[in-house]
């Protein structure tokens, strides 16, 4: 056996050095071979070393996102002078956000594929969509497009002259349009849980309109892979089953109870329920 191993070790000295197609590798082409891994191995650390920028980034999106989420839901109940300043300021921050971290993210893309990337970024992604979809709502009471999510996301001259010309941005994928609109109806239904509180009814309904006409466009959508959709349209339709609760609620008890009296009505019985829930 030994003998037998031998043999063929030589043999294939003896190839690889009259130059026919061998198996050993010479001294030389193992330096060459070995300078390639080591320019795949430093273009590896390049990607991974940005992939990692951009997440932190994606990462600082989400928590800035969240605190102007958080500020629009303080909405219910103020004057609508303050609203206004509200909206103002958090209108201010979206544009911050877009100029900042998620203009980081575009220059760090630049030359790149960005479906690379784009699991990176895609948690950040969602959570800015939704934001500037709530804040799109309490303007107009439509919802943001795909459109004009990709249209703020994209810098420089737009204009025919330069159309040629590859402009920067962040990929805006249907996907993440559509998963950021689907957490927005969690935001929408708190939204009008408070706007019962403060007896902004005509709001409720609005917003019940609005999921409702959603929940039409959700159950049309064919087959998309986002095991994550699964998840948030069963959110989805826990929230729309609490706002129309609400508002049936509020349409029954009209009838019993003067509308400027709704709001102390709902109020109390909200007390009562929590009172008698067992503590665990």
């Amino acid at each position: 056996m030994v003998q037998i191993v031998s043999q063929t070790m030589t043999e294939a000295v003896i190839v690889a050095k009259e130059g026919l197609p061998g198996t050993i590798a010479s001294p030389s082409q193992d330096t060459v071979l070995m300078d390639l891994f080591r320019e795949y191995s430093k273009t590896l650390d390049k990607k991974n070393d940005k992939y990692e920028r951009v997440y932190k980034a994606s990462r600082d999106v989400t928590v800035r996102s969240k605190r102007v989420i958080f500020s629009m839901q303080r909405i219910p109940g103020l004057s609508e002078e303050e609203r206004e300043t509200l909206l103002g300021t958090a209108s201010g921050d979206l544009r911050d956000i877009e100029q900042t971290l998620l203009k980081h993210i575009a220059m760090e893309l630049r030359d790149e594929d960005p479906y690379q990337f784009v699991n990176a970024y895609t948690a950040g992604l969602q959570e800015y969509i939704e934001a500037l979809s709530f804040h799109h709502f309490l303007l107009t009471g439509s919802i943001v497009s795909h459109e004009e999510v990709q249209r703020r996301l994209t810098y420089g001259p737009q204009d025919e002259a330069q159309a040629a010309l590859v402009p920067l941005s962040v990929l805006v994928r249907p996907k993440e349009y559509i998963l950021g609109v689907a957490d927005l109806t969690g935001e929408l239904m708190r939204f009008c849980i408070k706007c019962v509180s403060t007896a902004d009814f005509d709001k409720c309904y609005q917003i019940c309109d609005v999921l409702k006409a959603m929940h039409g466009g959700f159950l049309s959508l064919g087959y998309i892979p986002a095991k994550e959709l699964y998840h948030k349209m069963m959110v989805f339709k826990s929230s729309l089953h609490k706002v129309e609760e609400a508002c049936y609620s509020l349409q029954l008890r009209k009838s019993e109870v003067p509308a400027d009296m709704l709001s102390d009505v709902f109020a109390m019985y909200d007390a009562e329920e929590n009172s008698s829930t067992p503590l665990l």
